[in-house]
């Protein structure tokens, strides 16, 4: 039997109930981004959702009705909807053009269960939990949400608060479709043929009988959805489409949203995106009226890159040693600071032009935000870090979380054991990333600590420096060396095959050799550590276009009356070249470089310096082959 779907208002009962707009302002104390929100939120309803058969399939898409589409939304959505008092769902569908937004996941189980609230489900209650119920709590194991608030992103998304629901699950072993509408506004009351009466502000479209709203089922929910142009699940899959009815998007435009919806995904759920076993946990796609809008790769953020490698060396165990209790782990890594900023749906999250932060997770690898710690002391320099939860934690930080799922609130945990614990995890969390931020001492030969930082200032004023064209740093005796410190000498200038500098040269100008490319540092040098070693690092980008040969030539400087060090006495400790580090993080370990230039990529040479000397670095570059 085919009806014509239409809308019914959901009025007060005897017994009262809840009133539709305190459930929209249960997300309003987040600082979030609504569209950052929207992302947070329903990929994780996607991941909660996961059959565990493969990867989640997550795809938003926006689309303006063509004219053609639009009167079939209208003849469909306007029959027997709230006055325009009541919602906005009319103004929407009246203008010139309407706009839908969609999120759909696949290699997820649908919404099944039963579809009426006061029935006790035998198993799953997916459909009568996300459309029905608000506000309900959820078995945290191997989920994000907890509160069940977090479905209402869809309506405050979209400018008349309305959204349509087309679901594929499973029911009794057999596929059955289900499509439904649901808007949120604002309680009311208002005179009704009955006389006057009460509304929870909460409106259902669909097949309506006995008093309430039924979903469309079956072979009409899908004729209909194919007639509102719904994205097609795939055959024989069952998953969900929510779309949302004229969006709002602020003072963006349409792609400008587009594009901040594509940055949130990576800096809010990068987790997902790593490969396991050769493909990740979830995969993303966005459209914009059906042209492909590309979601980075979060190894292809440089501001984001940092995090993913100390989520690979997530090595230090923190644990209550007193209470014997695991707590998390935790991995750190330090960097040269990446140039530019960051996307703003970055710096929305605290991400600003320097990085000294840990991206909190619990066990289902979900950001749940980027704690700031102290900055790093050195400006060239920053600090990146993970903390992931251990298991028996989850329950913990979960229930520390508000609505919005963006914060660690530990001291509204009821129970004093798991306030003190989750408390003791974020103390051991702000220890890391203290030690990260600045330099550590190094034992000198009477075996005293001293601090990098402190040593290479005592100690410029041997060196007179070269001015444009190297760097010049000082280091202490060896020793347990695990943070950098600075260094002096200055940048700027370019340096060519010809170009040389000691201790003691004047500046000159710039000269081409036969086969020269221009090379330019960056920065000063300054100290950082690879494979508990200290060292010297020299950042440079090669400016001329072509395949060239970059080599070093290290010397010791001495004081201004000696000069710098031509031959060193048999024995004697001598500065050498570790490697070369790409802006990707990978270190060439050679002699020399070959590469690319003119391309904007950072490089750095890593030089391991000798104990208490000043280490001069020159470096030249020479194009493969030919005359200039």
């Amino acid at each position: 039997m085919t009806t014509t779907p239409r809308w019914l208002s959901e009025s007060y009962g005897p017994g009262g109930g809840g009133a539709a707009e305190g459930i929209l302002r249960h997300l309003d104390a987040t600082e979030l981004d609504p569209l950052t929100l929207l992302v947070r939120e329903s990929a994780q309803n996607s991941w909660d959702a996961r059959t565990g058969d493969g990867p989640v399939d997550y795809h938003v898409e926006l689309r303006s009705l063509s004219p053609t589409e639009a009167p079939i939304w209208r003849d469909l959505l306007l029959e027997n909807a709230p006055t325009t008092e009541h919602l906005e769902l009319r103004a929407s569908l009246a203008r010139p053009v309407i706009r839908v937004l969609t999120v759909t996941d696949t290699g997820t189980k649908g919404l099944g269960g039963p579809t009426r609230a006061d029935v006790v489900a035998d198993g799953d209650s997916d459909f009568a939990s996300f459309v029905r119920k608000t506000g309900s709590s959820q078995d945290l194991d191997s989920r994000g949400g907890t509160y069940g608030y977090g479905k209402v992103v869809f309506h405050l998304a979209s400018k008349a608060h309305t959204v349509l629901v087309h679901t594929r699950c499973r029911v009794g072993g057999r596929l059955e479709t289900r499509l439904i509408g649901w808007a949120i506004h604002e309680s009311y009351s208002t005179d009704t043929v009955e006389g006057p009466k009460t509304f929870t502000g909460r409106h259902y479209w669909g097949r309506v009988q006995d008093g309430y709203v039924e979903p469309l089922v079956g072979e009409e929910a899908d004729e209909v959805a194919r007639r509102l142009g719904l994205r097609a699940l795939p055959e024989g899959e069952t998953g969900t489409t929510v779309a949302v009815i004229e969006p709002g998007f602020g003072e963006r435009d349409d792609a400008e949203a587009m594009r901040w919806i594509a940055d949130a995904i990576v800096w809010n759920l990068w987790p997902k995106m790593l490969p396991e076993g050769g493909q990740p946990p979830m995969r993303f796609s966005i459209a914009y009226d059906g042209t492909d809008v590309p979601v980075p790769r979060p190894s292809e953020v440089p501001h984001l890159r940092p995090f993913l490698w100390a989520h690979g060396d997530m090595n230090v165990f923190i644990e209550h040693k007193t209470r014997k209790r695991p707590l998390g782990r935790f991995g750190v890594r330090k960097f040269i600071a990446p140039p530019g900023k960051p996307p703003r749906a970055a710096q929305e999250a605290g991400i600003g032009g320097r990085l000294h932060h840990t991206c909190l997770m619990r066990p289902v690898d979900l950001v749940v935000k980027y704690l700031e710690g102290p900055p790093f002391f050195e400006e060239h320099g920053g600090y990146a870090a993970v903390f992931r939860a251990d298991e028996c934690m989850d329950r913990t930080f979960a229930l520390s979380e508000p609505a919005s799922h963006d914060n660690w609130m530990v001291d509204r945990l009821q129970d004093l054991d798991e306030r003190r614990l989750a408390k003791h995890a974020l103390k051991k969390i702000a220890d890391e990333m203290k030690a990260a931020s600045g330099p550590a001492a190094v034992v000198n030969n009477a075996g005293d600590g001293v601090s990098l930082a402190g040593m290479s200032k005592m100690m410029a004023g041997l060196m007179a420096g070269a001015p444009g064209l190297g760097g010049s740093a000082v280091f202490p005796a060896t020793g347990d060396t695990r943070s950098p410190g600075p260094a002096s000498g200055r940048p700027g200038a370019d340096a060519s095959d010809t170009g040389e500098a000691g201790s003691n040269l004047p500046d000159r100008p710039v000269a081409h050799g036969r086969r020269g490319a221009r090379l330019r540092y960056l920065d000063e040098p300054f100290h950082d550590t690879v494979d508990g070693r200290a060292v010297l690092v020299q950042r440079f980008e090669l400016v001329d276009t072509g395949e060239q040969t970059v080599r070093s030539r290290l010397a010791v400087a001495l004081n201004d009356a000696l000069g710098r060090e031509g031959e060193p006495p048999r024995g004697a400790f001598v500065p050498t070249v570790l490697g070369w580090r790409s802006d990707t993080g990978e270190i060439h370990r050679s002699d020399e470089l070959s590469a690319d230039g003119g391309d904007g990529r950072v490089w750095a040479l890593i030089v391991t310096p000798a104990p208490d000397t000043v280490t001069e670095i020159v470096m030249v570059s020479e194009r493969k082959g030919g005359d200039v």
